[in-house]
């Protein structure tokens, strides 16, 4: 069981007018409309069930998050409950994220859309996700891309800036490290965020991750680490390398707390994440690495470095279960000659109101299917 040691403020969002770089709305209001009730008829689905889900897992579970397995991607959907529903970047493939977010959420919509940068893999269903369900905040890093992913995702953004939705755009609108969102009877702890990394060692992907809004979520005592796509060391450096957005995290730990007990593993796992030092200061119970058959994730080298802080192989879980790359790539669970399959690999993690956690494979039949 992990607590904070910074005390806990009530933070008040103000409604904040998008600076967003080139987001605009698209399409008039009907007038006479309130803003989502014109949200609703230009998108809404017969076709789509949005049923209002109760937490449910173990029967003292107070939250849940479903790292969602969308292949290399990320995407964690998170219910507290009460009915707040939050999201924590949105991959793709195939809308999993979106399906998942419809699923959990429902006619609650979520509080808070947190993007953590701008890879293609993390934000591939939120253009879809903003149209089906209504989004109150959303924080993003905003770095301008030149894909059609972003662009498509950004305008929508626009759009629900439009929608009376207050976007907080780390490119216009600083992040204070530490900042505490009330979440039902949780709290999400905004611990690092920015809107761009000056050194010039990193080459331009590294760039890009670096810059990657970190949060904290807490509840009775039970903590998980969302890190996106964040930086702490290269490929090829020693085992003891601490450098870039993890090492600012870990020098503002006295701060900022980094402990949880379950951490989504830096960058899909791979060996330019999870420096040791960073995994010191997070001191882990369980791990999960959000990845799929491409790149070699998650990287053995990352993987030894947990086991070697004293993370139990069996609290180690990957969305690409029985996926054999070869290469660089972790080699437990992997079945010789699996391309594991997209989709069959979520995991759950409950929260429970003892300050306990629970995790495991949504699908009992996880990596079967190679």
């Amino acid at each position: 069981m992990k607590t904070s040691n910074r005390s806990i403020q009530n933070v008040s969002l103000l409604v904040i007018t998008a600076i967003l770089l080139g987001a605009c709305a698209t399409q008039p209001m009907g007038p006479g409309m309130s803003p989502k009730a014109e949200y609703a008829k230009r998108f809404a689905d017969p076709g789509v069930s949005l049923p209002a889900n109760v937490v449910g897992g173990p029967p003292n579970a107070v939250a849940n998050v479903r790292v969602v397995d969308v292949g290399a991607g990320l995407c964690n959907v998170i219910a507290v409950d009460g009915g707040h529903y939050a999201l924590y970047d949105a991959g793709w493939s195939g809308d999993r994220c979106l399906d998942a977010a419809i699923e959990m959420a429902g006619d609650d919509g979520l509080e808070y859309v947190f993007i953590s940068h701008s890879d293609a893999d993390h934000l591939g269903d939120l253009a879809d996700i903003l149209k089906k369900l209504e989004v109150d905040v959303i924080y993003r890093a905003g770095m301008r891309r030149d894909t059609r992913t972003w662009k498509r995702g950004n305008s929508r953004v626009g759009t629900e800036a439009r929608y009376d939705a207050s976007v907080i755009n780390l490119q216009t609108i600083g992040l204070e490290p530490g900042t505490v969102l009330e979440f039902g009877d949780a709290t999400l702890t905004l611990v690092a965020g920015w809107p761009e990394w000056t050194e010039t060692n990193l080459s331009q992907s590294e760039l890009r991750n670096a810059i990657s809004l970190v949060v904290r979520l807490e509840i009775d005592g039970a903590s998980v680490l969302f890190t996106g796509d964040t930086v702490g060391r290269r490929k090829n450096d020693a085992a003891s390398a601490c450098k870039d957005a993890e090492k600012a995290m870990v020098d503002n730990a006295g701060n900022v707390s980094l402990e949880a007990d379950v951490i989504i593993a830096p960058h899909h796992g791979a060996n330019n994440g999870s420096a040791r030092c960073f995994i010191e200061a997070v001191d882990p119970e369980f791990v999960i690495f959000s990845a799929g058959h491409k790149h070699d994730h998650p990287s053995d080298a990352a993987a030894q470095r947990y086991l070697a802080h004293g993370v139990e192989q069996s609290k180690m879980f990957r969305t690409d279960l029985g996926d054999a790359e070869g290469g660089f790539e972790w080699p437990e669970g992997s079945i010789s000659g699996c391309r594991d399959p997209v989709g069959d690999d979520d995991v759950d993690i409950w929260l429970l109101d003892d300050g306990d956690v629970v995790v495991e494979y949504r699908d009992q039949q996880a990596g079967q299917d190679c």
